[in-house]
């Protein structure tokens, strides 16, 4: 049958292969990897990529249960032993739908798993192997550092529907620009197009949909209506509370998905700086301005150690600084980043550094974001500790009650805690297993 045919392991493997040795993320190893194989027809390319992301959700998991069920060679390597172990226990691929395969090679059974039972069957004992024994980190297919990191946050049954939730890929939320119509208005210019989306309960300018598709193509996104961009991301933007005659600064605007929001919120009126030290990725952002109608936005490469921003020192009136991270809040869609060493102890001092240098900045009265999309406190509670410890002329930043705002509306409705740490303390936390978006952080501070 062709759903079982041996070269569907074989270009998965070869994929996942690829992903394991590379850098960068493995959306981009993907995109190149079916450039160079433009044969490949749209149901195997799928098909690679959903088997490539289950492995990477998965991967501690599938080798530990392989390590207590297979003889395996040290002829294979693990990414054929991933896909091998993926597809019989998650796809339920028969064993004779290996025998082109080197995975054929290794498909039998320890003599010990099968213990006192009868059967010796190894797909048998794959599919219904209970990982309840295993150690809770390969359980949930967690390297031990994040483990640790979680567990010391949230209980042990919430870091399991946790990671349940991490572990599902991540629906597509668009971000409407109201500039060029309402959230309706784009409902309906994506329906004519046979594509069904909802509204998120959240943000108040998105829309979501179940399932993936090359919304590129439609008429309404190349006028400008939307951007792709995550429910929680969505709440950041708002949270400044930009003033459509203020000089806002995204201090690291990255290819500008939250400076598109800020730019549409502020209706281009006032100005935007958009501030990134990569030229490349700065670079992203013009045509999406185009595209979008922001002509508010300037854009300003930051070399480290240099002078370019200080001519605007102590004259922002709000001033977004979107820190790098970890983006363990992104594993829905990221999930190889858990698989990344990550020196949190660096990574924290970088965090605190770009926090420093931001907030220079903010005028008297202005307002400082800091946020990651993170899950863990090391990068966030942890980080706005330091730098108000640092300095005394920022202070926690309660969300102002304003009864009409749709957003505090809506997030009255949606989560009623959610709202009340805004108003309380100026922290906004999103959990995917709670909220339904990424992981998201957000502390507002203000400048006394």
């Amino acid at each position: 049958m062709v759903k079982y045919a041996s070269a569907r392991f074989d270009k998965a493997t070869e994929l996942l292969n690829q992903v394991l040795c590379a850098p960068g993320a493995a959306d981009g190893v993907i995109d190149r990897y079916f450039k160079a194989h433009r044969n490949m027809g749209s149901t195997d390319r799928r098909f690679a990529a959903a088997t490539v992301y289950g492995c990477l959700r998965h991967r501690r998991e599938l080798l530990a249960i392989a390590r207590e069920v297979i003889t395996v060679p040290s002829s294979i390597d693990d990414a054929a032993m991933l896909v091998g172990v993926f597809l019989l226990r998650f796809e339920l691929w028969p064993a004779e739908a290996f025998s082109n395969t080197v995975f054929a090679d290794i498909i039998r059974l320890k003599p010990e798993a099968a213990g006192d039972k009868r059967s010796t069957n190894l797909v048998e004992h794959l599919q219904q192997y209970d990982t309840s024994q295993l150690p809770a980190a390969e359980r949930l297919s967690l390297p031990d550092w994040l483990y640790q990191a979680l567990a010391s946050q949230v209980s042990a049954t919430e870091i399991t529907d946790l990671v349940a939730c991490l572990n599902q890929p991540a629906t597509v939320d668009l971000r409407a620009n109201l500039r060029r119509g309402s959230v309706e208005q784009l409902r309906q210019a994506l329906l004519a197009e046979d594509i069904e989306t909802t509204p998120t309960s959240l943000s108040i300018c998105g829309l979501r949909r179940a399932i993936r598709g090359p919304l590129q193509n439609t008429r309404v996104f190349k006028q400008g209506g939307f951007e792709f961009q995550d429910e929680g991301s969505q709440l950041i933007g708002w949270l400044l509370q930009p003033g459509q005659d203020e000089f806002i600064v995204d201090y690291c605007a990255g290819a500008g998905g939250k400076t598109l929001h800020l730019g549409d919120i502020m209706n281009n009126r006032g100005t935007l700086l958009a501030c990134d030290i990569a030229p490349r990725r700065l670079a992203q952002l013009k045509p999406r301005l185009e595209r979008a109608g922001i002509r508010n936005v300037v854009s300003q490469v930051i070399v480290p150690g240099g002078s370019e921003l200080e001519v605007y020192q102590r004259t922002a009136d709000g001033v977004l600084v979107d820190a790098p991270c970890s983006g363990t809040g992104t594993l829905r869609r990221s999930p190889e980043l858990r698989w990344r060493d990550t020196d949190l102890v660096a990574m924290q001092q970088q965090q605190l550094d770009i926090l420093v240098a931001a907030s220079e900045l903010v005028r008297p009265g202005g307002r400082l974001v800091y946020a990651t999309c993170s899950l863990l406190e090391e990068e966030n509670q942890a980080v706005v500790a330091l730098f108000l410890a640092h300095d005394a002329r920022f202070k926690i930043d309660p969300l102002p009650i304003i009864n009409d705002d749709p957003t505090q509306l809506a997030l009255a409705q949606a989560d009623p805690f959610l709202l009340e740490g805004l108003r309380q303390s100026g922290v906004l936390q999103l959990w995917p297993h709670r909220h339904g978006t990424d992981g998201f952080f957000a502390q507002r501070l203000r400048r006394v």
